[in-house]
């Protein structure tokens, strides 16, 4: 099968984590248990983008600005609109990361670390690998959330209640 086919044949999966993050980080207060790394806050922000196909093509809405409910966005899920696109704050700790996940290749877009110091002249390459290791711990951190997905995604569990839950939660509208 060729990597285009097998994308869009799986691209249903990176739409539903969209959902499955916003749904979750409302119900749950942002937190998401990082094991051993205690938690981290994941928070929509700003800006949503929905997508819907449709006899004449895709139907795409974007949904951004200051109010935390994205109360358009949830509405554009209730007329079977899908997320291809969300920006997100991801906090762990003291740090803040923000960037925009992408749905059909989880990319992390318009990727921001949280702020480094200044350099230090006696260790010029300390602030490279402290860069690093920010990018790093936020991969990881959205890896750990991922395979929570996928573990609840794959299990009856998702049926029976995760699922159900998520559409009444839509359904609500915020």
């Amino acid at each position: 099968m060729q990597l285009l086919d097998r994308i869009k044949k799986s691209e249903f999966l990176g739409r539903e984590f969209l959902l499955w993050l916003w749904f979750r980080s409302e119900r749950e207060e942002g937190r998401f248990d990082m094991g051993e790394d205690g938690y981290a806050e994941l928070w929509f922000d700003k800006k949503v983008v929905l997508e819907a196909e449709n006899d004449e093509g895709v139907d795409k809405v974007t949904c951004s600005g200051e109010n935390p409910l994205l109360r358009e966005a949830r509405f554009a899920l209730t007329n079977s609109k899908e997320i291809t696109e969300a920006h997100v704050k991801l906090t762990i700790g003291d740090h803040q990361w923000s960037f925009a996940l992408d749905s059909t290749s989880l990319n992390l877009k318009s990727f921001k670390t949280p702020k480094m110091p200044p350099a230090d002249d006696e260790n010029p390459d300390g602030l490279f690998y402290d860069k690093f290791f920010l990018i790093e711990k936020a991969i990881t951190a959205m890896d750990v959330i991922y395979a929570s997905f996928i573990k609840i995604r794959v299990s009856p569990e998702w049926q029976t209640h995760e699922f159900p839950a998520m559409v009444k939660w839509i359904s609500e509208g915020g």
